[in-house]
């Protein structure tokens, strides 16, 4: 039976407002769906650790999402044994997202009377919530791959800065490789966001997947000006909580600024990111000459005015969502071989990427002398808009049978 071009999407969390790599990703490419005539609803969870929703914030995604259920992560000690309880079939992040019998039966109603054409699993942690819609609805599943999530887990753990936090990713590892393979194993199709990514599920024999890579609709449009009129010499913009983050941020601190200093004194750089940790700020004390944003209104403001853009990044798996949108402005960007990993060949010589901290620096130097985007960008922003909006919008189709 041909169904309308209806979609639930269900999300670990609001994905509103874009300030992590996942919610650009969501964020953006649903809301570029939304303008292509998709009906969408939104399942996602909150944690009472999480900044609150504003209505502003709620007026954004209703223009995107027709109906959004916004599902409480309970944080209750009887909660965290429940969690424990579920580990052996359940890993932690997924167990915490297991919708009650009430809730489920509610979302089952609604998910009848709307008649969805797929199930979206924009990310793996409400897989459990999501199959049941699917099965109630008689329609498939398809997955957002975001990372290799059980090795990403493991990443993080070692990144870790504290005994506390890596205790936290360890628990949280326990069952990940097998619901996560077993999950992309059941579904329709996955859609990935990093080419590595898809290889090493194909190499599992999961041959129903393919690259997706985050998507940002044309009206969306960046600030370019002339780099006479950027603020710093060098921008960066990404979460500064996760321990991988961190990891870099140090690295770049500790090994990379002191050449910066030597070859270009008064270098000014600035680093922007959403709630720093105390962590962070530590970190940031030791390099009094970076601007630190916290919780910068515009992540435009930030990129536009670096005439060179870095991603530091140590680990990490499937692609950094913030070298994506670094490649939307006309800059040249200094990364890792982690920050460039994940990405087709269309954007081979976009990145100039060096692991070892002197060379970075040299390679930032030599960026400041001509810092203009390497031939071929504004064809690498095509695959990141409307052109990768158009093949996601008719894979989705194709799979969900509209």
């Amino acid at each position: 039976m041909m169904r309308g071009k209806r979609l639930i999407v269900l999300t670990s969390d609001l994905p509103y407002p874009p300030t992590y790599g996942h919610k650009v990703d969501q964020y953006h490419r649903w809301r570029a769906f939304a303008a292509r005539g998709w009906r969408l609803r939104l399942i996602c969870w909150r944690s009472p650790l999480d900044a609150p929703a504003s209505e502003a914030d709620a007026d954004v995604l209703r223009d995107v999402f027709e109906a959004i259920d916004i599902l409480p992560i309970a944080h209750s000690s009887i909660a965290f044994a429940r969690r424990l309880a579920r580990l052996w079939r359940h890993p932690s992040h997924v167990a915490a997202r297991v919708p009650d019998a009430a809730t489920q039966a509610r979302l089952i109603a609604d998910a009848r009377a709307f008649g969805p054409a797929a199930i979206i699993l924009d990310g793996i942690y409400g897989g459990v919530g999501g199959e049941g819609l699917a099965r109630a609805c008689g329609v498939p599943v398809i997955v957002r791959g975001h990372n290799i999530e059980h090795r990403y887990f493991e990443q993080q753990a070692s990144a870790a800065r504290d005994l506390r936090s890596r205790v936290a990713w360890s628990i949280a590892r326990i069952g990940l490789k097998r619901y996560e393979e077993g999950l992309i194993r059941r579904a329709a199709w996955t859609f990935d966001i990093s080419a590595d990514d898809v290889a090493y599920w194909r190499r599992r024999g999961i041959a129903r997947i393919s690259w997706a890579p985050t998507v940002f609709s044309g009206d969306r449009a960046v600030t370019i000006l002339p780099p006479a009129e950027k603020r710093w010499d060098v921008a960066y913009i990404g979460n500064l909580r996760l321990p991988n983050n961190l990891r870099g941020i140090s690295w770049f601190i500790s090994d990379v600024m002191p050449h910066l200093r030597a070859l270009r004194p008064g270098i000014r750089c600035a680093f922007a990111g959403a709630d720093p940790s105390p962590a962070a700020l530590a970190l940031f004390a030791g390099a009094p000459d970076i601007e630190v944003i916290a919780n910068a209104p515009s992540a435009d403001d930030i990129l536009a005015n670096g005439r060179v853009l870095i991603n530091p990044i140590l680990s990490g798996s499937g692609v950094n969502v913030k070298s994506i949108d670094m490649l939307r402005y006309d800059a040249p960007i200094v990364t890792t071989s982690v920050g460039a990993q994940g990405f087709g060949p269309e954007v081979a010589g976009q990145f100039r990427i060096h692991d070892d901290a002197a060379h970075f620096a040299r390679a930032v130097i030599a960026a400041l002398a001509a810092p203009y985007p390497p031939a071929g960008r504004s064809g690498v922003r095509n695959l990141f808009g409307e052109d990768g909006i158009t093949e996601q919008s008719a894979l989705i189709a194709r799979v969900a049978g509209v």
